[in-house]
């Protein structure tokens, strides 16, 4: 049998796809659970609690090497519910790099697109991490400010697998609509005296503009109830196809 060639349009490399050294930020936070449940597809449900609140995760991400290349990334989850099963959902993601973007969309279905993103730690940035997503240049979507205050345990975190939406319009008969629950492994990193890097620390976030193409407005705080950064070591693998909204019509 003859081996299929590869093409020469091929944007990323082959599955899995290594991270080294990967800074995540990322924001506990509660916001307002009834405009985010529009951005669920069928079969998932937001999990609200009685005050109409749902809790989500904002992170900001750079990531300084990967087989993708360097990028940053910003995305948010929603608290959901999937066959009697706690998730985090996918709904909105952004990135400076075209390369992961084309991987996310494909592989994943992450609902990725380009943005203009700055991640500043230093002198000037009186000991916090600044970032900010422009989209597009010069409409501020999203300003983050981190200070790390102490080391934080593990167990501080609560984990759900991650869920996103694979929507492609190929023509009437070739639609693909799938539920995604996203595959890899994650190690936080550790330094020479074997502390994990993983620190707690005040946030603040800010959701500048209310745009109907990105509406990340959407996730606007009511409460941030925490704050961490982790370095870690990853590799993302394909994901597992849960559900086919195309047969569930």
């Amino acid at each position: 049998m003859s081996q299929i060639p590869t093409p020469t349009s091929q944007a990323y490399a082959a599955p899995p796809w290594p991270f080294r050294g990967a800074e995540q930020i990322s924001y506990v936070l509660d916001a307002e659970a009834a405009p985010l449940a529009a951005l669920l597809p069928p079969g998932v449900v937001i999990d609200a609690d009685p005050d109409g609140l749902v809790r989500c995760e904002v992170r900001i991400c750079w990531y300084p090497w990967s087989s993708f290349g360097p990028f940053h990334e910003t995305y948010i989850l929603v608290r959901a519910r999937h066959q009697d099963e706690t998730i985090w959902f996918l709904p909105l993601i952004m990135t400076d790099n075209d390369l992961p973007l084309s991987g996310g969309r494909e592989v994943w279905g992450y609902a990725k697109k380009l943005a203009v993103m700055s991640w500043q730690w230093g002198p000037h940035t009186a000991g916090q991490v600044l970032f900010t997503m422009d989209r597009p240049a010069g409409q501020r979507l999203l300003t983050a400010c981190f200070a790390p205050t102490r080391r934080a345990d593990p167990t501080e975190r609560v984990g759900h697998h991650v869920m996103s939406h694979r929507h492609i319009v190929g023509g009437s008969n070739t639609t693909l609509s799938e539920l995604v629950l996203i595959g890899g492994s994650k190690a936080l990193q550790r330094n020479s005296l074997g502390e994990l890097a993983l620190w707690a620390g005040t946030g603040s976030l800010t959701v500048n503009a209310n745009s109907v193409s990105d509406p990340w407005h959407l996730v606007r705080p009511h409460t941030i109830h925490a704050t961490y950064w982790q370095i870690s070591d990853f590799a993302l693998a394909p994901g597992r196809v849960v559900g086919d909204l195309m047969l569930a019509r």
